[in-house]
């Protein structure tokens, strides 16, 4: 290769270089809790796939961890920031230094169902599968059980069966009498002909999936949190507003086909905020469920988990933003 030819190249590679650090800076990896491919996060993964985050100057580095893992994690500093948002506001609760930044669901995607057509009064005397004694999915049970007067504590029995897939059997093998499931096995329950019973979600609004991060992150790196927090609502924002292009990331994350993926998202779709953010009622409702998981006497301040300013003032620099 002769001398000019070496030198053009070297040029272009410098111009594309320089392209680069001028529509993208140079990006600053962060470490981020991913607690499962669930539903919850799936938003995040669509911020990735979309480049939102390289955009805003960051390269994320998801870790696959449990959220206890991840939350102790974040709490020692391993992770900038962790997906597990209703890990965390229990976490909180417990007057651990955390904030929840973005609120993906305000919804729990739970659901019970039966082998036949009850209602929810009809469950009483009943034997119903939850994961275990204290988890959300307990507590949610509990908690929109009694918006409908029934007292899960008294009227029915709850039985600690692991599993969404081991719930699932214990249902249809008539080991109970009902089942919580979340948004992927009520496909499954549907297709099997079980019934539902009720959609929790329309009894008790609670955070599920969110972006969390340390309170000491927020005060030494506000720039990189904004510019996470910003990311992940172009995910969001986009999610919400592109059916057909949100399904094959989840196909691909959540491992499934896109006709599951489609199902999921279908069901899923009314749980999430449009804009990462919510107001005192949901806030009061996540307050009144962490004291029912804690066995707190008083419910602790409302505001305690949330720092949402970050979502406001990447809402405002998107107010002209439209997915593509």
């Amino acid at each position: 290769m002769e001398w000019k030819q070496i030198r053009r190249l070297a040029l272009l590679s410098f111009f594309l270089a320089g392209l680069m650090w001028t529509q993208y800076g140079l990006a600053t990896e962060v470490k981020v809790h991913n607690p499962s491919f669930d539903i919850s996060v799936i938003t995040l993964f669509v911020a990735k796939e979309k480049g939102y985050f390289r955009e805003e100057g960051l390269e994320p580095l998801f870790i696959l961890a449990t959220p206890g893992v991840g939350i102790n994690g974040l709490i020692a500093g391993n992770f900038d920031f962790s997906a597990a948002g209703g890990s965390a506001s229990t976490a909180i609760a417990r007057n651990l230094p955390l904030k929840v930044l973005l609120i993906h669901t305000f919804k729990p995607g739970f659901w019970i169902f039966s082998r036949e057509n009850l209602n929810p009064s009809q469950l009483r005397g009943k034997k119903i599968a939850i994961s275990t004694f204290g988890s959300l999915v307990h507590t949610m049970a509990r908690l929109g059980l009694k918006k409908l007067a029934v007292d899960a504590d008294k009227e029915v029995i709850m039985i600690a069966a692991g599993t969404d897939e081991v719930r699932f059997v214990a249902l249809k093998s008539g080991a109970v009498d009902a089942a919580v499931f979340n948004t992927p096995t009520t496909i499954k329950a549907r297709r099997e002909g079980l019934k539902e019973v009720l959609f929790l979600g329309n009894e008790v609004y609670g955070l599920s999936g969110g972006v969390v991060t340390h309170a000491k992150m927020i005060e030494t790196h506000p720039e990189t949190v904004l510019k996470f927090v910003t990311a992940a609502v172009k995910g969001l924002k986009y999610f919400i507003a592109n059916r057909e292009g949100a399904i094959p990331i989840m196909a691909k994350y959540m491992r499934t086909t896109p006709e599951v993926a489609r199902e999921i998202y279908e069901a899923s779709i009314q749980t999430f905020t449009p804009d990462g953010m919510r107001g005192e009622d949901f806030m009061k409702s996540e307050a009144e469920i962490q004291a029912a998981a804690l066995g707190l006497k008083e419910i602790p301040p409302v505001e305690r988990p949330f720092d949402l300013s970050f979502a406001r003032r990447a809402n405002e620099r998107l107010k002209n933003w439209k997915p593509q």
